[in-house]
C-alpha cells in the first residue's frame, strides 16, 4: 500500500515482477539452506507487491457494478498458469531435474515491461490519492472477516499442495493437481460473473460447504486408498477455493473506500499466502499425530466450517 500510495499501479507492478523473477536461476547454484533461504525471500517480497497491486489494478480497471466479473477474470488469468505449472512442475522435477523449473521460474522479470506498457483505463479514482487519517486501520477492520475464511482455505489448499505429491504416485498427484488447478480457475471465473448479480449472498457460505466436502472426500480416498476418490476430491476442493478466492476479494473491496482498497488487497493476499503456509506446516504436524487421512482432512474441513459465520458476515455493506 505505501508503494501505491506513491507509485503507479503498473510501476508497483513492474517492481513486483523484477524482484519475483530475476532471484529464480539462483536457485540452481544455491548449495546451502542460507542461501536457499535469502532467494525465497527476496522472491516472496517481490511476489507480494506483485499480488498486491494486481488486485488492487482490478478493482481499478472494474466498470461500476461488475467488480466480480472483473475479479474473476482477474482469478481466471492467474489460475491458467497454475493448471498448467503445477502439474508440470512433478512432472519436469521427475523427468529432468529441477534446473528447468528455476529458469521457469525467472520469467516473471520479463513481465515488468508488460506492466509499464500495459495501458489499462483507471476507472476508480488514483491510487495516489490523500489518505484520510485512520483509513489503514479502518480498512484492515474492514477486511478482516473475509480475510479469515480466505485464510481457513487457504490452510486447507496448502496442506494439499504439500502432501499430495508425497504420498500418492507420480501420475495421481499431477492428474489430481491439474484437476485442483483447473477447478480453481473455472471457479473464480464463475464465482465472479455469478455474485453481481441481485440475491448471490449465499455464494460464499456455499463454496464453503463445497471445499468442506472436498476435503472430508480427500480424507476419505487417501485412508482407502482410492485414486478415483482423491482425484473428485481435488476438483471438489478446487471449486470451492476458487470460488472462495474470489468472493473474498469481492468482499473486501466492496467493504472498503477507494482509498482504503490497497489496504484491503494487502489484507487479503496476506491471508492467502499465511494461510499457504500455515496449511504446508500444519500438514505435517498433524500427519504426526496418529489421526490418520481421515481424521487429519477432518479437521481441515472443521477448520473451514468454523468460518461459516464469517462467510455470511461478510456479505454485509
Amino acid at each position: 500500500p505505501a508503494l501505491l500510495r506513491r507509485l503507479s499501479t503498473s510501476a508497483t507492478m513492474a517492481i513486483g515482477l523484477v524482484v519475483l523473477g530475476l532471484p529464480a536461476p539462483l536457485l540452481i547454484w544455491a548449495s546451502s539452506g542460507a542461501a536457499l533461504y535469502l532467494i525465497c525471500v527476496l522472491r516472496g517480497v517481490g511476489f507480494a507487491v506483485f499480488t498486491v497491486a494486481g488486485a488492487y489494478m482490478a478493482s481499478e480497471v472494474a466498470p461500476p457494478g461488475r467488480q466480480g466479473e472483473t475479479a474473476g477474470l482477474y482469478g481466471l488469468a492467474a489460475g491458467i498458469p497454475n493448471v498448467i505449472m503445477i502439474p508440470l512442475s512433478v512432472v519436469l522435477l521427475h523427468a529432468v531435474g529441477f534446473w528447468p523449473i528455476a529458469a521457469i521460474a525467472g520469467v516473471p522479470a520479463l513481465g515488468a515491461a508488460l506492466a509499464l506498457g500495459g495501458g489499462w483505463r483507471r476507472v476508480a479514482p488514483e491510487s495516489t490519492q490523500a489518505v484520510p487519517a485512520g483509513a489503514t486501520r479502518r480498512a484492515i477492520a474492514r477486511s478482516l472477516l473475509p480475510a479469515a475464511v480466505l485464510y481457513a482455505i487457504t490452510i486447507a489448499a496448502g496442506a494439499v499442495l504439500t502432501i499430495l505429491p508425497i504420498v500418492r504416485s507420480e501420475l495421481v498427484a499431477t492428474v489430481g493437481l491439474l484437476l485442483f488447478a483447473v477447478a480453481t480457475a473455472l471457479a473464480r471465473w464463475q464465482a465472479g460473473a455469478q455474485v453481481d448479480r441481485p440475491g448471490r449472498t449465499w455464494l460464499l457460505a456455499g463454496a464453503c460447504g463445497v471445499a468442506i466436502a472436498g476435503l472430508l472426500a480427500l480424507g476419505a480416498g487417501l485412508s482407502r486408498p482410492s485414486d478415483g476418490v482423491v482425484l473428485a476430491a481435488c476438483a471438489m476442493l478446487g471449486l470451492g477455493y476458487g470460488a472462495i478466492q474470489c468472493l473474498t476479494l469481492v468482499y473486501s473491496f466492496a467493504r472498503t473506500t477507494s482509498s482504503e482498497r490497497p489496504v484491503a488487497s494487502a489484507v487479503w493476499n496476506g491471508a492467502f499466502d499465511a494461510g499457504t503456509a500455515t496449511g504446508a506446516v500444519l500438514i505435517g504436524a498433524l500427519s504426526a499425530t496418529g489421526l490418520g487421512w481421515w481424521g487429519v482432512f477432518a479437521v481441515l474441513a472443521v477448520l473451514v466450517a468454523a468460518v461459516m459465520p464469517a462467510a455470511v458476515s461478510s456479505t454485509r455493506p
